[in-house]
């Protein structure tokens, strides 16, 4: 396949399947992990992992705005956590908040806007 463009939007339609480069590479049709990962720095400007987090916060903010009440287990199953620490260690690395302190924040502005 190899037809790097689309590497976000494969990852966006895959965001719970695909839980790192190498499964990323895999799906784009890369034998080679390094080659994908050049591939997509010379193209995005960044790192794949970089771009896999960036997406996958994005996707858990759009859930969230949704289904604001979901209880944070069941949405970190549904973005292929293994559990609700998992989802806790990863929002807290990538964003500085708790899954509790992002829904807060993201029905706060829900309801500014509205």
């Amino acid at each position: 396949m190899h037809d790097i463009e689309k590497a976000v939007s494969i990852l966006e339609e895959n965001i719970t399947s695909i839980r790192t480069v190498t499964e990323w590479s895999d799906k784009m049709g890369y034998s080679d992990r390094k080659k994908f990962s050049r591939a997509f720095r010379k193209q995005f400007g960044l790192r794949p992992s970089e771009a896999k987090a960036e997406i996958r916060v994005r996707k858990i903010e759009e859930y969230l705005k949704k289904y604001p009440s979901e209880i944070n287990y069941c949405f970190a199953l549904e973005f292929g956590f293994a559990d609700d620490q998992s989802l806790y260690k990863f929002l807290k690395r990538h964003t500085g908040l708790t899954p509790t302190q992002l829904r807060k924040r993201l029905v706060k502005k829900a309801s500014q806007k509205g």
